[in-house]
């Protein structure tokens, strides 16, 4: 007995059909937002804090707030371009100039806790004034989570990297002082 003949649309029909499905699954996935993953690398996460700035003239008073889960280290910089001095005022004296030229401030900030005042002023070289109407002053903060030594001294790890997998800094045993 002869096989009835599909009409030609309802072949292109299929072969449109069969060419779509074979492409969708890979174009899918490349749109698609989740992924998932396996390993036992586990990440620090949960350090989170916000900068809050009040401007006063040519002062600018700097706090940070702790608005993560877990209990962090902080550091500010503040730039304002070649031509301004930046002379600094503290509250309290947990502020510290270090490494880098940032400031670090020398407690653990707990969730939802705020750091001490840090004041920065611009002075404006003489015979500029009336070109320094628009001026910027940029602060720049960051925070690591706190780590413990064996001995059970909390420290900060400002130079922990985490790339391809492997962990550097001295909670990988770079430069540890135990």
């Amino acid at each position: 007995m002869p096989v009835p003949a599909l009409p030609g649309i309802a072949c292109a029909g299929l072969a449109l059909w069969l060419v779509h499905g074979m492409g969708a699954e890979p174009s899918t996935a490349y749109f698609t937002t989740h992924a998932s993953a396996k390993g036992g690398y586990e990440l620090q996460a949960g350090t989170e804090t916000e900068i809050h700035e009040e401007i006063d003239g040519l002062d600018k008073h700097i706090r940070i707030e702790n608005t993560g889960e877990a209990d962090c280290f902080v550091r500010v910089k503040v730039f304002a371009g070649s031509v301004a001095e930046i002379s600094y005022t503290l509250e309290g004296g947990s502020w510290q100039m270090g490494e880098g030229e940032y400031w670090y401030y020398g407690k653990i900030l707990a969730p939802g806790e705020f750091s001490e005042e840090l004041a920065a002023s611009i002075k404006i070289p003489e015979g500029m004034e009336d070109k320094m109407e628009n001026f910027d002053v940029i602060v720049v903060q960051e925070c690591v989570p706190v780590f413990y030594r064996g001995d059970g001294t909390p420290y900060a790890d400002w130079n922990r990297k985490i790339e391809s997998g492997k962990e550097t800094g001295e909670e990988a045993g770079e430069g540890a002082e135990d």
